[in-house]
């Protein structure tokens, strides 16, 4: 049975929860949904042990945000679907854990840094790389290393700028470029209509992250 990894995000704004996740209403129905800003399976697996290390709390807290409590079965004690007979809120305290985005993710990534590796690489690894049929280069020059070459072994290779395909600094970027941008777009939108000034936006450090293992 396959393990998904669903990730939420909130802020706080004048000690109020707001949920950053996307809104949608996509089903038959047009009800609206919640979706998570990242999910993912096996891939996530290391990064998870890693983001629990620094769990600030598990489960539903009291003040989640009224936007991603709706995620989440209603009556936290009735009986859950899962895992013999706990309820829900026993269920969720296994599954779902929280951390400070600002202790916990920002710090993996450099935000002025897209990418975690630069140099020059074979033009033919090159485009097997860039339709997934190879994982990683055989190779790879530096500067100074390419400027040795020969005018003629220089031709062979092409300067570029990578992450692992399945390395924990591309999904670590990921999730903070989502949250960055989320949070920027709630900032300027929710600027006139949430008490209290978003001229200078969220604060890295006021942002909560849950992940959900299902």
């Amino acid at each position: 049975m396959s393990t998904y990894y669903n990730i939420y995000a909130e802020a706080n704004i004048d000690g109020k929860w707001y949920s950053l996740c996307p809104y949608f209403k996509i089903d038959k129905d047009k009800n609206p949904i919640t979706s998570s800003i990242y999910w993912a399976q096996s891939i996530f697996w290391e990064v998870n042990n890693d983001l629990e290390e620094y769990a600030i709390g598990r489960g539903i807290p009291d003040d989640m945000s009224e936007g991603l409590r709706e995620v989440f079965h209603e009556d936290l004690q009735e009986e859950s679907d899962f895992r013999g007979e706990i309820t829900w809120e026993q269920y969720y305290n296994q599954f779902i854990y929280y951390v400070n985005f600002a202790q916990a993710i920002v710090p993996k990534v450099n935000k002025d840094k897209q990418y975690k590796y630069e140099g020059f690489v074979l033009k033919k690894e090159l485009a097997e790389f860039e339709v997934y049929e190879r994982e990683e280069f055989s190779e790879w020059l530096t500067q100074i290393e390419y400027n040795a070459l020969t005018d003629k072994a220089k031709r062979r290779y092409v300067f570029y700028q990578w992450n692992d395909l399945d390395g924990d600094y591309k999904i670590y970027r990921e999730l903070a470029d989502r949250i960055w941008a989320l949070k920027d777009l709630f900032a300027d939108i929710c600027e006139c209509h949430i008490k209290g000034s978003l001229y200078e936006g969220i604060p890295d450090s006021q942002i909560r992250v849950y992940v959900y293992i299902s």
